[in-house]
């Protein structure tokens, strides 16, 4: 009869989202009371019947669904919460500028089991490049970021880090990789020194500038499989900063974030293009694309269907189009 739902759609693509979104409603008509503790709120908008605020272990406030998405932004920022609607459009350019060759993928082919699932691709990507890879869900992003960092195998193709680097056990050692689930990658017995392993000499004072920008230095003594979910994300993101590699791909970093948090993960990816390395991120959360990349690749059908920079607003608006086409297809059972 009753039905709780702790961040259902961390890991959704928009359409996935939307399927969900048809599925709460056909609940709430059969009669079902549906809790749903949430940060990607704007799915929500029309479901909703009353929206709780919590604030340092309390509920701050109380609204109606009609007065909770009337916020204003200024409103909204101020509490800390992600964008109420998706056509919201901002964007934060890296600083770093070169045509220093980072990386360069040609004709790759990838096989998950029998199945081929990404044919022939090929691109380059440059120093202090953020390139943003969206797709729907199953269509390789992961798997394709596994291959690049020399965690996966090549079918076909080769791929080249740092002018020529080509070997997996090469470009493992030139790349670090945020997983999706990054219980998988957290180790240690205290989140300093999660922080401290990454790094090629230890180094305590900027392990805790790390912590601290990512709004973790007061759990630095806690084990790090205690923490939330949100928070072991940031661990790891700290730890890839920590490592300082040249490659560093992050396979949804927001997942379970809120508005603050996630924007500082986006200004620490940031600063990775700043000092001259690149970044590859798998993601659905166009708010974050537009916070730190500057470049999109779309996947779809086994194959690059398109890229572009987003540092004009032609290509913002193609990013854009693309999430809003996903979210608003129609949906049938």
């Amino acid at each position: 009869e009753i039905l709780v739902l702790d961040e259902p759609t961390a890991n959704l693509d928009l359409q996935a989202i939307h399927i969900l979104k048809n599925m709460l409603i056909q609940l709430k008509a059969a009669g079902i009371t549906i809790i749903i503790a949430e940060h990607r709120l704007s799915y929500l908008f029309g479901i909703v019947d009353r929206v709780l605020y919590m604030a340092e272990g309390k509920i701050e406030k109380e609204y109606t669904g009609t007065e909770f998405f009337r916020l204003s932004d200024p409103e909204r920022i101020r509490m800390g919460l992600r964008r109420l609607q998706e056509r919201e459009n901002s964007h934060r350019s890296p600083a770093y500028h070169t045509k220093q060759r980072a990386i360069k993928i040609d004709h790759v082919s990838l096989r998950y089991g029998k199945k081929r699932i990404l044919n022939n691709l090929s691109f380059t990507a440059f120093k202090g490049d953020i390139i943003g890879i969206v797709g729907k869900n199953g269509v390789g992003k992961s798997t394709f970021c596994r291959s690049v960092c020399g965690l996966h195998p090549l079918s076909t193709g080769s791929i080249q880090i740092e002018g020529g680097y080509t070997s997996e056990k090469e470009r493992r050692n030139l790349s670090y990789i945020v997983m999706q689930d990054v219980n998988h990658q957290l180790f240690t017995e205290s989140v300093l020194d999660e922080i401290l392993l990454s790094m090629k000499a230890e180094d305590k004072r900027r392990a805790r500038e790390i912590l601290k920008e990512m709004d973790l230095l007061s759990f630095e003594d806690c084990h790090p499989m205690g923490l939330s979910g949100g928070q072991k994300q940031r661990v790891a993101v700290a730890s890839a900063i920590a490592s300082e590699r040249p490659l560093i791909l992050f396979d949804e970093p927001t997942s379970g974030l809120d508005l603050f948090h996630m924007r500082q993960v986006a200004s620490v990816v940031n600063q990775v293009a700043d000092a001259g390395r690149t970044a590859l991120v798998v993601t659905h959360d166009p708010e974050f694309i537009l916070r730190c990349c500057n470049y999109v690749l779309h996947l779809e059908n086994g194959q690059i269907q398109e890229s572009y920079s987003i540092e004009n607003s032609d290509g913002r608006n193609r990013l854009l189009k693309f999430f809003l086409n996903d979210m608003e297809k129609e949906v049938r059972y």
